[in-house]
C-alpha cells in the first residue's frame, strides 16, 4: 500500500462511532475519548491497522439472533 492509501485507511478507522472504539483500539482503558482513539490510530503500524480493519469488518456484519422458549403443555 502507498502512504496515501494508508492515510485513507486511517481516516476511515477514525470515523468509527464511539461504541466500537475500545474494541478496535485494543486498549485496556475502559473508555477512550476521540482524541485518545485518534492517537492510537495514528500510532498504529500497518499490521495494527490491518487488525483494526478486521475488527471493524466483524463488528459491522449483520447479525441475526434466534430466541425461543420452551412450549408449555396443558394437562
Amino acid at each position: 500500500m502507498t502512504e496515501k492509501e494508508v492515510e485513507k485507511v486511517r481516516m476511515v478507522i477514525k470515523e468509527v462511532s464511539g461504541i466500537y472504539r475500545k474494541r478496535i483500539a485494543g486498549t485496556k482503558q475502559a473508555f477512550l475519548n476521540k482524541e485518545e482513539y485518534e492517537a492510537v490510530v495514528d500510532a498504529a503500524d500497518i499490521i495494527k491497522l490491518a487488525r483494526m480493519l478486521r475488527i471493524v469488518g466483524f463488528l459491522t456484519q449483520t447479525k441475526v439472533y434466534l430466541f425461543w422458549k420452551k412450549e408449555q403443555h396443558c394437562i
